[in-house]
């Protein structure tokens, strides 16, 4: 008879906007993000993506096919069709608190913190810039809450971008 694994779960952090408590590879790649951002041209992505060993996970395994450029991943998933969605939630996204993850043996921090620690907006200014980080494709399909799906983006305490997604 064999035995499942019992799986731990994910420990979760509360939410933190204090960019020190980063460690320096999580700050040089997100930093690396926001100065692409900053070109205004999702072209410019590509430099953090390539700057990865593996690619960042942009959407479910086989939502597109093996090899395809990762850029046209990020255009064809913006609403615009030219990535300027994906850059503005890019944007928005990380100008959110953060979470601290710890699977197993990996930590990852993940932006923005209310997608995996949901809380009631603090302020009038929180419920825009939440909204600002789900994707207009998304805005349709809901979580367990009734709530749309947020994009989120995950990078690994060594500094490796894991996602920037809405997948659960």
């Amino acid at each position: 008879m064999t035995r499942a694994r019992k799986t731990s779960p994910d420990v979760v952090s509360d939410p933190s906007a204090d960019l020190s408590a980063l460690p320096a590879p999580v700050q040089a790649i997100r930093n690396k993000i926001l100065a692409a951002l900053e070109k205004n041209d999702v072209e410019a992505l590509r430099v953090p993506i390539d700057w990865n060993e593996v690619r960042p996970l942009f959407a479910k395994s086989g939502s597109f096919p093996a090899g395809t450029d990762p850029i046209e991943i990020l255009k064809k998933l913006s609403f615009d069709g030219k990535g300027r969605e994906t850059m503005d939630l890019a944007r928005a996204i990380l100008a959110q608190p953060f979470v601290r993850m710890t699977r197993g043996p990996v930590t990852l921090y993940e932006w923005p913190a209310f997608a995996r620690r949901p809380a009631p907006p603090t302020n009038p200014d929180d419920s825009p810039a939440r909204w600002a980080c789900v994707r207009f494709g998304d805005l349709a399909r809901s979580n367990a809450a009734g709530k749309p799906h947020p994009t989120r983006i995950g990078i690994a305490s060594d500094g490796v971008w894991h996602y920037f997604w809405s997948e659960d």
